[in-house]
């Protein structure tokens, strides 16, 4: 059987944002090597690789890199991202501000 790499790219607070493997990159530069292996779990492993989806339903990141290693974030990690969001607009407050942003393209104060 042939040895696939895993790898996965990072954000800026080490949290893991992207899983795949050497079967499917062919480019990995931004992206960090984190194991190897044969079968499905290597070589699909963007669905196979992790036990648990990549993001939560809010979508913020599961899983973290430390020490080389993807590891799951606590609950206090992923509650601490989640106060962190911005409150989602209602559909009138996201059609206003895309009026006022067409608007401004034109010059045109409302």
């Amino acid at each position: 059987m042939e040895e696939y790499t895993v790898y996965v790219q990072i954000n800026e607070g080490a949290c893991v944002v992207a899983v795949n493997s050497s079967a499917f990159l062919t480019q990995t530069e931004g992206w960090v090597e984190v194991d190897r292996g044969t079968g499905d779990r290597y070589h699909h492993a963007q669905g196979n690789y992790l036990p648990k989806p990549l993001y939560t339903k809010e979508g913020i990141p599961c899983y973290k890199l430390e020490n080389g290693a993807v590891v799951e974030r606590s609950q206090e990690e992923l509650a601490a991202d989640l106060a962190g969001l911005v409150e989602p607009v209602t559909p009138l407050e996201q059609l206003r501000a895309d009026v006022d942003f067409l608007a401004a393209l034109q010059g045109v104060v409302l």
